[in-house]
């Protein structure tokens, strides 16, 4: 009787050990994916520019004629003068329906964001909302196009949250200021 008492509390406290493991390495993992995506938004949004013709578009999930077509979340797109490359450089982010963080990339900016390479910059992100803070309140939308409401402007800070997880999934979120404003 002793002998089982003991397997069955050792067995226990394994299992809560293998446990405990699991969830801080899954932990560990978001926190340094969300590390990753959050210093490229900080490197390549400070870096955007004002420009009519290279406009600063933020679109809302669920907005009619989404910036791309695969898009299930909030969408980002601007132009920018990007470290270590030369020239304005198209960059954009939005959130796929497999739960893939995509980024929008065009060597060649010609104000068209159909154009260009996407690729996959974070895996298992459930939920991507962009807001956008104008001087004095802050915006779910950002239409920096000719016709839009924040013509040939970029906003004065972005405000990004990441949900990362199918299971538990755990929202991470910074505030990014724009200098070039």
């Amino acid at each position: 009787m002793i002998l089982i008492t003991v397997s069955a509390s050792t067995l226990l406290i394994f299992r809560s050990i293998t446990r405990a493991w699991r969830t801080g390495t899954l932990r560990t993992e978001r926190y340094q994916q969300a590390r990753l995506l959050f210093d490229l938004f900080e490197r390549e949004l400070s870096s955007s520019v004002a420009n009519v013709r290279y406009p600063f578009v933020g679109r809302h999930a669920g907005d009619p004629a989404p910036l791309e077509s695969s898009s299930v979340a909030d969408e980002l797109f601007f132009v920018g003068t990007l470290p270590g490359r030369l020239g304005l450089i198209e960059r954009g982010y939005w959130v796929n329906d497999d739960a893939d963080l995509m980024c929008h990339d065009d060597d060649q900016a010609d104000g068209n964001y159909a154009t260009g390479q996407s690729e996959v910059c974070g895996r298992d992100v459930t939920g991507w909302v962009a807001t956008y803070f104008d001087g004095t309140e802050w915006l779910d939308r950002w239409d920096g196009q000719q016709t839009g409401a924040q013509a040939g402007q970029v906003p004065k800070a972005v405000h990004i949250a990441v949900t990362i997880g199918q299971q538990r999934p755990e929202t991470f979120e910074t505030v990014i200021y724009v200098p070039t404003s």
